[in-house]
C-alpha cells in the first residue's frame, strides 16, 4: 500500500506522550494509486416526488454501474436554503484513468451535456475533485467501512494521529512541509448569480478544503442512541447551523447537513456533513476556536469516556486539500446560492 512519507519540517500537532481515548483507523492506497477521484453529483427540487421522477437518478443508477464506474459509491438527500429537496451520489475513483474515462464516456458525457438540462424543472450540479494522496486523509472505525474504504482497493491501518486538536493537519502527508495556506486571505462577498436556464464552470482557489463528516447510530441500543441525540446530535446541529449561516466569518463557502438514503431516499442511520472551507486553516480556526465546536467536540470525548469499548456509535469523516488544477464544479440549472455558485471566479456556459 502506498503511505507516502515526507521528511517533516512543519513540527507535528501532537502533544508528546499523548495516548488516544479510542484508537481510529485510516486509509491506504495502492502504490500505483497517485489521486483519489471524488465527485457529488446532485439535483434539487421542489419535493421529493419530482426529484425522484427526474432522469438523473436513473441516468446515474446506470452509469455507476459502467465498467469504468466508480468503486464504490452512496447516496444522501438534504433540504437546502431555498427550500428544495436535494439528492446527492457521491462516487470514489482509486485510478484516475478509469474516472477520466467514465467523464468522457458518451453515456455518461451525453446526458450530462445535454442543453434539455437548462430547460427543465430540475437543477443539476457536479463537484468533481481530484486529489493527490498527499493532500488528504482520513479517520475511521475499523469495523464500519464508510466512504471510500468501502473499496476493495484500499487497506486501513491504525493512525497513532487521533484524538486531539491538530491531528487532522498531522495526518496530511503534505502538511509535514507545506502550511497549506489559503489563496486568497479572506472569503470574497457572495456575488449573486443569474443561474437558471444557465450553466455555470466554477474555479476554485488552491488549497480549498473540503471534508466529509459523518455519524451513524445504527447499531446503538436504545440508550445509546438516547444519549446521542440528546448530547451530542444537538451540539452537532448547532455547529452545522453556525457554519451554513457565517460563511464570511467562518471562510466555509457551502455546508451540507445531509441524510444518508438508499438511490430511493429511504434513510439510513446515519447523517453526515458536506463542507467546503476557503483552507485547512479556515476549518482548524473554526474546529480549534469557535465554542460550537468545542461543545462538539466535548460531547464526544465523554461519550468515549463513558461508553468506553462498548461505545456503539460509529463516526468517521475524509478531508481533502484541493490543488487549483484538475477540479470540475459545475451548475446546471440551479437555484441562487447552490454550492459554490456564489464565489469565485466563474464562467458561463452554454
Amino acid at each position: 500500500m502506498n503511505f507516502q512519507v515526507l521528511e517533516r519540517i512543519n513540527p507535528l500537532r501532537k502533544p508528546k506522550g499523548f495516548e488516544p481515548v479510542v484508537q481510529r483507523w485510516s486509509v491506504g492506497f495502492p502504490r500505483k494509486c497517485d489521486a483519489l477521484c471524488v465527485a457529488f453529483h446532485g439535483i434539487q427540487g421542489p419535493n421529493a416526488e419530482a426529484v425522484y421522477k427526474s432522469g438523473l437518478i436513473r441516468w446515474m443508477s446506470e452509469a455507476v454501474s459502467l465498467p469504468n464506474g466508480p468503486h464504490v459509491h452512496d447516496h444522501a438527500w438534504f433540504v437546502d436554503h431555498n427550500g428544495l429537496y436535494t439528492h446527492v451520489v457521491a462516487s470514489y475513483w482509486v485510478d484516475r484513468t478509469r474516472r477520466d474515462d467514465w467523464l468522457e464516456d458518451s453515456r455518461v458525457a451525453n446526458w450530462w451535456n445535454d442543453s434539455a438540462r437548462c430547460s427543465e424543472a430540475t437543477g443539476y450540479f457536479r463537484e468533481s475533485l481530484t486529489v493527490p494522496i498527499e493532500r488528504l486523509e482520513t479517520l475511521y472505525w475499523n469495523d464500519y467501512p464508510a466512504g471510500m474504504s468501502r473499496s476493495n482497493e484500499v487497506a486501513l491501518y491504525p493512525t497513532p494521529y487521533c484524538g486531539y486538536y491538530g491531528a487532522m493537519r498531522d495526518r496530511i502527508p503534505l502538511a509535514a512541509v507545506d502550511p497549506l495556506p489559503s489563496a486568497l486571505p479572506e472569503l470574497p462577498s457572495a456575488t449573486p448569480r443569474e443561474t437558471r436556464s444557465n450553466r455555470w464552470r466554477i474555479a476554485t482557489p488552491r488549497n480549498l478544503t473540503v471534508i466529509r463528516s459523518a455519524a451513524f447510530w445504527g447499531r446503538c441500543d436504545a440508550d445509546q442512541t438516547e444519549d446521542y441525540m440528546r448530547d451530542l446530535r444537538a451540539p452537532l446541529e448547532r455547529g452545522m447551523d453556525f457554519l451554513r449561516e457565517s460563511p464570511e466569518a467562518t471562510g466555509c463557502c457551502s455546508l451540507r447537513f445531509q441524510q444518508t438514503c438508499d438511490v430511493g431516499g429511504a434513510p439510513e442511520l446515519e447523517t453526515h456533513a458536506l463542507g467546503y472551507f476557503l483552507s485547512l486553516g479556515h476549518m482548524e480556526n473554526w474546529a480549534e476556536h469557535h465554542p460550537s465546536h468545542g461543545a462538539i467536540f466535548r460531547a464526544a470525548m465523554a461519550r468515549y469516556r463513558k461508553f468506553g469499548a462498548k461505545n456503539q456509535l460509529r463516526t468517521w469523516h475524509e478531508v481533502f486539500v484541493l490543488p487549483e488544477n484538475n477540479q470540475l464544479f459545475e451548475y446546471v440549472n440551479c437555484a441562487p446560492g447552490t454550492g459554490l455558485l456564489n464565489y469565485f471566479e466563474g464562467e458561463r456556459r452554454s
